[in-house]
Order: structure tokens, then sequence, then C-alpha cells
């Protein structure tokens, strides 16, 4: 009996081996995989603003065409045939611009939606434009400000190495990953937002961040969510920094009492002198 379970037990060792190995194998093979799909993050660096696209009319337009009003750009890439990922990941640039609060698509920023897939046509573009019209809130799409864009591969390999974003073609379908990623007024890369869905304020502290504050209705607090703000690049999110609003609190504390001080300094002043006057 005990030499049966030890046969058994031998037996199930071997095969636990064996699994091992095929697992380690496919984990390996899957790593491969990996280092063809992700975001490698290309921050600073220009992207090429002459490369050539095809707008939803079938007519060629340069990149550096949607930067001359000095604004700066989110820029998502996706290809219109794609079953999923891409849908959800368009959905979710329509719900945050749609949750901004004080800045506006077009009036402040505008959106590039440029597809990696050659086969992929204007016509295509073109019914992409016409659902994603419909979505956005009115006040905040005035038309003209979200470019949905296609190309050759040529332009694709060039844009797509220019910002680390890399994708593989798997039979029908592409792998890729999802990212917003914030393009300066004069075409640097500012920042990445990774993943599908984004929060409001991500998106608006990375378009501030993108222009120093230069946006929006009111520069000085631009100025001072900056100063309160910092991108925490483990969390991929924007983070209260402690320090820096302990500081902020502290000016305002010195400016609030200075104000107070110098309020008081005159009422005394000026009852001072009512004082001496009935004296007299």
């Amino acid at each position: 009996m005990l030499k049966k379970l030890c046969n058994t037990l031998i037996l199930l060792m071997f095969l636990l081996v064996l699994v091992g190995g095929a697992k380690s194998s496919l984990a390996i093979n899957d790593v491969k995989d990996l280092k063809q799909v992700g975001i490698y993050e290309h921050l600073g660096e220009n992207i090429p603003l002459d490369l050539e696209f095809y707008n939803t009319n079938n007519e060629k337009v340069a990149l550096k065409s949607f930067f001359l009003e000095k604004k700066p750009v989110v820029l998502s890439l996706v290809y219109f045939s794609c079953p999923r990922v891409c849908n959800y990941a368009t959905d979710g640039v329509v719900d945050v611009v749609n949750n901004l609060s004080s800045l506006n698509l077009g009036r402040d920023f505008k959106i590039l939606t440029i597809s990696f897939n050659s086969e992929d046509n204007p016509e295509i573009a073109g019914a992409k434009v016409q659902r994603y019209y419909e979505s956005l809130s009115k006040e905040h799409f005035p038309k003209g400000n979200w470019h949905f864009l296609t190309g050759d591969k040529q332009s694709i390999t060039k844009l797509t190495q220019s910002v680390g974003f890399k994708f593989k073609k798997e039979e029908e379908e592409f792998a890729h990953p999802s990212s917003l990623i914030i393009i300066t007024p004069d075409g640097k890369i500012s920042r990445y937002l990774n993943g599908i869905q984004h929060e409001a304020k991500d998106l608006k502290m990375a378009l501030l961040e993108a222009t120093n504050g230069e946006i929006g209705t009111s520069k000085i607090i631009n100025k001072a969510l900056l100063f309160c703000y910092q991108f925490d690049p483990v969390g991929k999110k924007y983070a209260l920094q402690a320090l820096n609003v302990v500081k902020a609190g502290g000016v305002m504390t010195l400016f609030g009492l200075g104000v107070f001080l110098t309020y008081f300094w005159k009422r005394e002043k000026k009852i001072s002198r009512k004082d001496g006057g009935f004296d007299n």
C-alpha cells in the first residue's frame, strides 16, 4: 500500500514538473509578445509635426496645422474597426471631456484621434465622428475641434514610434495599449494618461501642466492648482502635495494677516486723528 502511494506521489510530481515547464514556456512567449505591445513614455520629446494624414473629407492635412492656435492637443491612437477596447477608450474621452470643469474643448484644447491601422479610411473615420458628435455636450463641443484622422503605414509608424506606442497585429485585430497623450502647444509630449477611463481632474491638470496654467478662465487659480498638485509616476494620477499645500496655506495666512494689520493700523490712525481733533 505504501509503495503504491509513493509511486502515485512520484507520478504526480512528474506531471507537475511537466505542467510547470509548459507554463514557464508559455510565460516566456507571453513576455516576448508583451514587449511588442505597450506604452514607452517619451516625455519632453517632439512629435513629427510635418507628418501628413487624411481628414474625414479625404484631404491631406499636416499635424502642424492642428497646433497653429497654440493650444494643447490630446492625442489618442486607436483603430476605427476595433470591436472592443478602442470604442470603450473613445467613450472614455467623451465622458472625461463632458465632466471637465473650467476647460472647454475648442476654446482651451483640441483632440486628435488617429488610427494606427493603415487599412482604415476617411469614410470609416467620418462615421466615428458622427457618433461622437452626438455624444458630447454641445457646450463642450464646438464643431471642428475633435479630429479623426487616417494615414498610410509610413506616417503611422513614424508617429507611433515618436510617442512610444507599440502595437501588434493578431489575425484581423490588433493588440495595443490605450492612452491619452498630452501634447504641448509647440508639439512636445507633456504627459501620458494611460488606461480607458480617466478622471476629469487628471485631464485638467495634464492640460494645465502642458501650458503652464495659461488656459482656462482663471490663470491665478490654475497656477495655484499646479503648485498644489503633482503627477504621481507610480499611481499615474495627479495627487495633492501636502508640503506644497502647507506652503500655500502659510502664504495665504501671512497675506491675510498683512491685510488685517494694515486695516487695523489705518483704522487706529484714523481714530487717533479724530480724538486729537476733539481735544483741541
